[in-house]
């Protein structure tokens, strides 16, 4: 409430010393209106500025005006990039696998056999086709090779033994005999075996390719009919043969 009264104070006191003023100035200009015309007339207060101050009340601060820096409107919000696909749905696919790779058909056989040693992969019971595929006989022999060696034939193999016995091959056909290992290398076996047909002796060849399971066989057999004392063999017959594991 003092502050109020303070300031209504003020203001009368300032009112009265504005009133003075301008009755002396009015007053200056009727006695002055004969001076020289080189003389600026009085200005009525517009460039000229009056505090009116008491001891009692200090003047208040004349106000300033402060320039504020320019407000800068934030940078409009941007709203976050969604990738193009985030709207899809995505079906989640495993990574594709390495291509596999077919393996070795020596596979479950040592690489390395010592001589003699047949695997016992190629022992076992086997149902086998064999398919004539060529014959080589002396002139006079050639007239009967169909009647021994058909074209095509089936028969069932039973290879059996150990490094310490040897091996025996028995055949539906009545062929029993010992049956000898040349060499085995990876997944491939030669074989040779020989027994009599009538006054000759058929001696046989045979090469057993065993596939990666070891359930099948492909191979050859290459059969030669000699007979002692004679310079060379009377026939050579040749059959590609499929095996399969009874």
């Amino acid at each position: 409430m003092g502050h109020y009264l303070r300031r209504a104070y003020l203001l009368v006191t300032l009112s009265f010393a504005l009133t003075g003023v301008l009755q002396c100035q009015m007053a200056t200009a009727q006695s002055d209106s004969g001076t020289p015309s080189g003389k600026a007339p009085f200005k009525l207060g517009v460039e000229e500025k009056y505090q009116v101050s008491d001891p009692a009340y200090p003047a208040y601060p004349q106000p300033v005006m402060v320039q504020q820096a320019p407000r800068t409107a934030p940078p409009p919000k941007v709203p976050p990039r969604v990738p193009m696909h985030a709207s899809v749905e995505q079906t989640h696919r495993p990574p594709t696998p390495p291509p596999q790779t077919r393996p070795p058909m020596n596979m479950g056989i040592q690489q390395t056999v010592p001589p003699g040693v047949l695997p016992s992969q190629f022992l076992g019971a086997w149902q086998v086709l064999g398919q004539r595929s060529k014959v080589e006989a002396l002139p006079q022999y050639q007239s009967g090779i169909d009647n021994i060696f058909t074209g095509s034939n089936s028969q069932v193999w039973q290879i059996s033994g150990d490094p310490g016995q040897g091996y025996a091959f028995v055949s539906n056909t009545g062929v029993r005999t010992q049956v000898y290992v040349d060499k085995v290398q990876g997944n491939t076996a030669y074989l040779r075996y020989q027994h009599p047909i009538r006054n000759t002796m058929a001696q046989e060849a045979i090469v057993m390719m065993l596939s990666p399971d070891g359930t099948q066989f492909q191979g050859l057999e290459r059969i030669s009919i000699v007979k002692q004392g004679e310079g060379g063999p009377r026939a050579k017959v040749t059959y590609n043969l499929v095996g399969r594991r009874q």
